[in-house]
């Protein structure tokens, strides 16, 4: 195990372990409780801190903590949230908790953004957004099934989906870089925000507003995919399957 080796080789040297839970720039790569215990454990074993760094997945995961929807409350000792907060905060368990008079302006924020972050939590916790049969997860299962149903049409062009609630990621023409940043670049153009990620392979992937997007809107944007992964295919030459 690598990381017994390094917990080894230097020991009781390690003051914490960072753990994104659903990586973001890498593609929307989801972990698993099994991979996180694992992992997890061992730092609990060593003393050393479980950081999990929530900036990108508060909020957007069928929980509204991902360490809670992966069951992972006994082993994270520090939460790092952003983003859709509007506001940073980082959140301590009471052994960790740090003395009053810390204060740190990278998680500092106006009175008007804090307020907006309280309605925006206050929203999303009282109208029903998580859990099994929460909104997170339809939004997820809609966008999902539009995109397989654009992979069965166009099965050269479409991998996936990946990803987990509102984080939504696709590869297409097989994760070939040129093609994926033309085909952002060609959906931005038509309307629809997407965002480049991985490297190996290339891959699109999607932050939908779950407080504000609707079914009819997810309809119409998976169908101005479809019409742009046609218009890049036209301009890159790449062949599908009809061809």
């Amino acid at each position: 195990n690598v990381l017994n080796k390094h917990f080894a080789r230097h020991p009781h040297q390690h003051a914490a372990m960072f753990f994104e839970l659903v990586q973001g720039e890498g593609g929307f790569y989801p972990g698993s409780r099994d991979y996180f215990v694992a992992l997890m454990g061992l730092c609990r074993e060593h003393g050393v801190t479980v950081v999990a760094d929530e900036v990108q997945t508060f909020g957007r995961t069928p929980e509204m903590f991902a360490f809670k929807y992966f069951e992972l409350d006994d082993y994270v000792d520090i939460v790092t949230i952003g983003k859709l907060t509007q506001v940073c905060a980082t959140l301590f368990r009471s052994d960790y908790k740090p003395q009053s008079g810390l204060l740190s302006q990278t998680f500092t924020g106006s009175t008007s953004a804090i307020r907006a972050a309280i309605f925006m939590l206050r929203h999303l916790q009282d109208n029903k957004f998580y859990g099994p049969a929460g909104r997170i997860v339809e939004i997820q299962n809609r966008f999902s099934q539009n995109l397989d149903a654009i992979g069965e049409r166009h099965p050269h062009w479409v991998e996936g989906p990946y990803g987990i609630g509102v984080m939504t990621a696709f590869t297409p023409f097989g994760g070939e870089p040129e093609a994926v940043t033309r085909f952002t670049h060609l959906l931005f153009e038509a309307g629809v925000i997407s965002f480049l990620a991985g490297g190996a392979p290339a891959r699109a992937r999607f932050l939908m507003p779950a407080a504000a997007v609707t079914n009819e809107d997810i309809d119409s944007v998976c169908d101005i995919i479809e019409q742009t992964l046609i218009k890049t295919a036209k301009e890159q030459a790449i062949p599908s399957h009809e061809m």
